[in-house]
């Protein structure tokens, strides 16, 4: 038995469910026979990755004052100053 079943999710244009145990997902398919703990009707809901917000400064990056600071505080400068800390 799975931890959450959900049904039916839209995925990459197709409905599938979406069997999850443990945090992981196990199963992608269409009709998983299977119950889980907890079933979430999903009505064709959409499933996408979390949303997670990544980026770096890379004008900052390795530059805090070593070997020198980024005066301009621009990505340029900042990538220029990167390659001479190497």
């Amino acid at each position: 038995m799975y931890d959450l079943v959900l049904r039916p999710v839209l995925l990459s244009n197709k409905t599938v469910d979406i069997a999850i145990a443990q945090g992981i997902i196990q199963k992608i398919e269409e009709g998983i026979p299977e119950e889980g703990k907890e079933e979430f009707g999903a009505a064709g809901m959409m499933a996408s990755p979390p949303y997670i917000e990544s980026h770096v400064h890379l004008d900052t990056t390795l530059t805090a004052g070593e070997p020198k600071w980024n005066e301009s505080g621009t990505l340029f400068e900042g990538i220029q100053i990167f390659w001479t800390n190497r």
